[in-house]
């Protein structure tokens, strides 16, 4: 699994990871983690995320466009 664009939507909005860990409750450690690809969020953590950066899942995971557009890509 690919790294998160955690640290893209952090920086846009000038956070550190100490404020964003605080949001969430964990450790700075812990969301280090995840910045770096080494553990993952859970679905809820996911959704905190996206409200903290304003964004969907979809974009944390890089994903864009029509995702039935790109799903029969795959099948060529």
């Amino acid at each position: 699994m690919e790294a998160l664009r955690l640290k893209d939507y952090r920086t846009k909005l000038n956070m550190s990871q100490r404020e964003v860990s605080a949001a969430l409750n964990i450790t700075q450690a812990y969301y280090w983690k995840w910045e770096k690809g080494k553990s993952y969020p859970n679905a809820e953590q996911i959704m905190m995320l996206c409200d903290i950066f304003h964004c969907t899942p979809n974009d944390l995971f890089g994903f864009y466009g029509d995702f039935k557009v790109l799903m029969n890509n795959l099948d060529k």
